[in-house]
């Protein structure tokens, strides 16, 4: 459905009217004109559309996923709170899907004030966790866990409220053998040509931590400086940041593997002095050496638990959140 600024929709549940596109034109941040629901209600609203294949078959999965109950009722999962049945005449046409509204995504938060709310970790690592033991117990997997797909109410304050959204690409675990996750947040065994499981979401949280508490990209490839050779990059930096990583089951994969592992080592051309192409080094001193304000301690030795290269000796979620530095907050 086409959606556009100042369009009026009615929904199963209440009536929205579209401000302002939160994403291209299938995202839309809505007030909400009026409710059915007895519950107190957000005077705003999110409302998700389609306009691709790709955007459609997310989407499809996304309202399947909601219908199950331990998600719809998670309180660590962004809500839907409504559907808008679509104008077409294709019956096979997918409604808009309502969400609840949250004030910002992780993405939105700043490194510095990331690291001077204390709460802010912990929420933030207590509320995926939480989700991701949810999926567990379906034999699912989120595959995008990001800053971009963690929302929030009240980041500054001392109880703030996050919930982890965008069920678009959730899937059954180990169910596909395509490389799924973000770049930077891809873990070492979907890098190696493995499917996505559990213990890859929990490397995506980790790796998601490291990424919001340093004003430096540490994974991924924004600081990447050759032509080309996106993945490459992605992968030396790992070997850098957290250690060696094992051959890829994929032959497809080898080349660029043995191209990370030469640019983890290659020094600089361009530099008089020494100095690496890749400059990273491991990622707890990396994060050891920001002042002002610094990482907590416990912060780090909390993300060196789940910052595991074997994904058989990572923590399960549900072991995580047994880790102190998220019980003292208890």
């Amino acid at each position: 459905m086409p959606l556009r600024i100042g369009q009026v929709l009615q929904g199963a549940r209440g009536v929205y009217e579209l401000l302002q596109p939160l994403k291209g034109s299938s995202v839309f941040k809505a007030k909400v004109l009026s409710s059915s629901s007895s519950a107190p209600q957000s005077k705003w609203a999110v409302v998700k559309t389609a306009g691709t294949d790709d955007e459609r078959m997310c989407l499809r999965r996304e309202y399947r996923n909601y219908s199950i109950p331990a998600i719809a009722s998670s309180p660590h999962i962004r809500a839907m709170c409504d559907t808008i049945p679509s104008d077409s005449k294709h019956e096979d046409e997918l409604p808009c899907l309502v969400f609840e509204w949250m004030d910002v995504d992780l993405r939105s938060v700043y490194a510095i004030d990331f690291r001077s709310r204390p709460a802010l970790p912990r929420a933030v690592s207590k509320a995926v966790l939480s989700a991701l033991h949810t999926l567990k117990t379906l034999d699912a997997v989120h595959t995008d866990v990001n800053p971009n797909n963690i929302f929030i109410t009240n980041a500054d304050s001392d109880c703030p409220v996050v919930k982890l959204g965008d069920l678009g690409v959730t899937i059954k675990d180990s169910y596909t053998k395509q490389r799924a996750q973000s770049l930077p947040c891809r873990a070492p065994e979907v890098w190696q040509g493995y499917s996505c499981r559990h213990a890859s979401d929990v490397w995506s949280l980790a790796v998601t931590l490291t990424t919001k508490l340093s004003p430096l990209p540490l994974f991924g490839h924004l600081d990447k400086i050759i032509e080309g050779e996106t993945e490459a990059w992605c992968i030396a930096k790992l070997i850098c940041l957290v250690g060696p990583i094992g051959q890829p089951i994929n032959p497809a994969y080898e080349d660029e593997f043995a191209l990370a592992r030469q640019l983890a080592v290659m020094d600089h051309p361009l530099t008089r002095v020494q100095s690496k192409l890749v400059q990273r080094g491991h990622w707890r001193t990396e994060l050891e050496y920001i002042p002002d304000p610094p990482v907590p301690r416990d912060l780090l030795d909390f993300i060196g638990e789940i910052l595991v290269m074997d994904p058989e000796k990572r923590p399960t979620a549900a072991q995580a959140l047994q880790h102190p530095y998220l019980q003292a907050a208890l």
